[in-house]
């Protein structure tokens, strides 16, 4: 059937086929933009914040068991084991990406943790620490830890809000592009077969006698 086109006819229908072609090529380049950025998407959700989510979780439930300790006067001796477990949590929080305000309070947090320690200290040397200043700093240290853990766990909330509605934006740009993409396949097509079946006549040129 192409052979009965015409030289104009067959340029045409292969820049038609050439346009057909650059648009598949383009629409796939598009593809794997927005899958690569799904993909991360979904990896920075899990690793930077439902895996911190948990650093978070382990962490309060640390200084809680602290609060207690302090206000029962109970025994310190789990007080080392706890505080390496404490500065591995935060050690694995702080390599995960942070925003400004996230990186601050850590910061803080990590501040008041070594100040926690530090009366901690105190505590084991000489039980009468409990009696002191020591007891009520102590508490007022692991009220702002409580604080600093708080607005953490709510910027979690908010990144991953964040990141659900890039997804969702992606997704819609890329249905959006499939059916855009399949317009212009469809009328690619139907003028490729106009032109097959009924090809654009060209005007002779007009000899003179």
């Amino acid at each position: 059937m192409f052979k009965k086109l015409k030289t104009p006819h067959r340029m045409q229908a292969g820049f038609i086929l050439a346009i057909a072609f650059l648009l598949v090529l383009g629409s796939n380049r598009l593809y794997q933009r927005h899958f690569s950025t799904l993909q991360n998407t979904v990896n920075s959700v899990y690793e930077d914040r439902i895996k911190v989510q948990d650093y978070i979780y382990q962490l309060s439930n640390i200084f809680n068991q602290k609060k207690i300790r302090f206000i029962t006067e109970g025994d310190f001796a789990l007080v080392t084991d706890e505080n390496k477990k404490t500065e591995k949590l935060l050690s694995n929080f702080a390599l995960t990406k942070l925003t400004t305000k996230e990186y601050n309070t850590l910061n803080e947090l990590t501040l008041q943790f070594d100040k926690l320690k530090k009366s901690e200290k105190k505590v084991m040397q000489s039980k009468d620490n409990l009696r002191s200043g020591v007891h009520v700093l102590s508490l007022k240290t692991l009220e702002q830890i409580n604080q600093n853990l708080n607005v953490l766990a709510r910027i979690q909330l908010e990144e991953s809000r964040q990141m659900t509605q890039r997804s969702n934006k992606t997704l819609d740009t890329k249905i959006l592009m499939s059916k855009l993409e399949l317009g212009f396949l469809i009328a690619i097509g139907l003028a490729l077969l106009a032109l097959i079946f009924y090809p654009l006549k060209t005007k002779l040129p007009v000899l003179d006698h």
